[in-house]
């Protein structure tokens, strides 16, 4: 049963300030069931990360969250089948693979910059020359880490603008915590469109593999065996996704936050030894994925409530890196902590769980890094002077994937 005096999960009072139901939920009831996503909901930092590395919380919910517009994916598994599949991809996303990706990462990041560069100047003799606005979620933001994804696994730029039409599908379908059937049907159709188009490149690929990531996974095996083609699109699903969804809201987040408080956009912009810290900062604060899901293996006791063996568990990210007993001032953006160790925010020993923890931490962390530092070093470099220009319509946005929808800066 539902807790009498919280207001439920999906309600219109949560969407507006999920912060105020999460100190409740800490509170007064950090393990609960909640009617409105038949779930139960785990708030509290040292709950929520001994989910993580507890295989009775096992990620098989993920069979009707992301299964339907992404496949079976590496999400999904565990034991050796989740070990086989993460040693065949992760050495594309840390070391030496990282390291050539640097280049890729600036060019793109340089592209979409120089656009919104040259649309500011376009309008620089208008009346208001030189302060110019322009939106750092639509004009970079959105862009920036899906163009990255295409370019990793090979395909062309013409094709950006349809995966950033699926890429914004895919998270409306990831964020359908009431399984709406008809944000269902609508991952059926994507899942569909996604396979259509990369069906031909994958036997291209394994005809004429090059160095991108597609023709790793065209030509990897495992145990001897081929993947499937349907292995493969799902992996290019997931990475459309988790490959953009990170850098996409943290990026934002992370320029709405230093500029709302006086003089912090300044101070980085002066100590770029703050970079890290401040993007660490911002995965603790504004963490982008609010909620992951896990479905219990057998009736297993959180803290004073025993959960049913099939119940599915929502964690609730957002509650536990604000968690009273883990960090101090857990509701200020700051930019030096001692509780918190930005060196390993990008780590599997990361003690914020924006990116998970345990054996299914992100494997992308350390691309979201590259991308990041990237990106912001850029902006801080070309627009000095940056400021908000409309604090008001910088505000977060969403329940399970959360960020601002539109950050309006003056350059």
């Amino acid at each position: 049963m539902t807790h009498r005096d919280l207001p439920e999960l999906l309600s219109a009072e949560v969407a507006a300030d999920p912060h105020a139901f999460y100190r409740r939920l800490r509170a007064e009831a950090p393990v609960v069931w909640d009617d409105s996503v038949q779930a139960y909901l785990v708030s509290r930092y040292e709950d929520v990360a001994h989910v993580y590395k507890n295989p009775v919380f096992s990620t098989k919910a993920y069979e009707w969250q992301l299964e339907p517009v992404h496949g079976k994916t590496i999400l999904q598994m565990d034991g050796t089948e989740h070990a086989r599949h993460r040693a065949l991809v992760s050495p594309a996303f840390r070391g030496k693979s990282l390291e050539r990706l640097h280049p890729m990462l600036l060019r793109n990041a340089a592209a979409v910059v120089d656009e919104v560069v040259l649309r500011t100047a376009e309008e620089l003799a208008a009346p208001l020359a030189g302060r110019h606005r322009v939106d750092l979620v639509r004009d970079f933001a959105n862009y920036f880490p899906v163009y990255v994804i295409a370019d990793l696994l090979g395909f062309d730029k013409e094709d950006h603008p349809r995966f950033l039409r699926w890429y914004t599908a895919v998270i409306r379908v990831i964020s359908n915590l009431g399984r709406d059937p008809e944000i269902l049907a609508e991952a059926a159709q994507v899942r569909a469109e996604i396979s259509a188009f990369v069906t031909p490149f994958i036997a291209e690929r394994r005809a004429n593999p090059g160095e991108d990531l597609l023709s790793v996974l065209a030509t990897a095996q495992i145990d001897g065996e081929p993947l499937a083609d349907d292995e493969i699109k799902a992996y290019v699903s997931l990475l459309l996704t988790a490959g953009a969804e990170t850098t996409d809201k943290t990026f934002a987040s992370l320029f709405r936050n230093l500029l709302a408080a006086p003089g912090q956009y300044e101070r980085i912009r002066q100590d770029r030894s703050l970079v890290i810290r401040g993007i660490a900062e911002t995965l603790r604060f504004s963490p982008p994925t609010q909620i992951n899901t896990r479905e219990t293996t057998e009736d297993v006791k959180l803290g004073d409530v025993l959960i049913p063996a099939g119940s599915t568990v929502l964690l609730l990210i957002g509650s536990a890196n604000r968690d009273e007993r883990r960090y101090a001032d857990p509701d200020r953006f700051l930019l030096e902590r001692d509780d918190l160790d930005a060196g390993k925010a990008f780590s599997g020993a990361a003690d914020h769980l924006a990116f998970g923890s345990g054996r299914h931490f992100c494997l992308g962390a350390m691309l979201a890094r590259a991308e990041l530092e990237i990106g912001v070093n850029l902006f801080l470099d070309r627009f000095p002077q940056m400021r908000l220009a409309d604090p008001d319509a910088a505000t977060d946005v969403g329940v399970k994937m959360r960020g601002p929808q539109s950050v309006p800066v003056t350059l």
